[in-house]
């Protein structure tokens, strides 16, 4: 799937919801829906995204560095395992509810911009110029654009089941 047409399920979404929906939480160890967009648009502009940059700059970058094996599993199925992980402690911040379902749309509009700005520059880019993600190896320009992808795709299932839960 292309990054648009993911962002795009995102977008949609946010048509069905109303404000109280959206900042629900199924209970008081789970995230909001609104909660996982506002993980997912940080994730995508201050990480993925940045790390992608780097690597098209030559920022503190390695070479002759690869993905481990887990690395290597994710990019051959295109996508997370349909599995729940859990953030290392020292990474792993619950976000803050979103301001209003409008505030969203305007975020992940900026970060769709973000995406195709990276995108853009990847033609010719240089594959070896890497950095490290730390479950997945080092990953160059194009991978780290992918993962961003893949991110948004996973968290769609964590949605949906959070959908669920709120139906019953």
């Amino acid at each position: 799937m292309k990054f648009k047409e993911t962002l795009d399920i995102y977008f949609e979404k946010l048509k069905v919801y109303s404000e109280e929906q959206f900042i629900q939480k199924p209970d008081e160890n789970s995230w909001s829906i609104g909660q996982v967009y506002v993980h997912a648009i940080l994730a995508n502009d201050h990480f993925f995204l940045k790390q992608a940059e780097r690597c098209l700059n030559k920022e503190d970058t390695h070479k002759g560095k690869g993905r481990n094996n887990r690395g290597r599993v994710v990019f051959l199925i295109n996508g997370f395992p349909n599995m729940r992980f859990k953030m290392p402690k020292s990474a792993a911040v619950t976000p803050r509810q979103p301001e209003s379902i409008d505030s969203i749309r305007q975020k992940l509009k900026r970060s769709l911009e973000l995406a195709q700005l990276v995108e853009r520059r990847l033609d010719g880019f240089d594959r070896n110029e890497k950095t490290r993600h730390p479950a997945f190896g080092h990953l160059n320009a194009k991978e780290w654009y992918r993962m961003s992808e893949m991110h948004f795709r996973h968290h769609l299932r964590q949605i949906r089941r959070i959908e669920k839960n709120l139906e019953s």
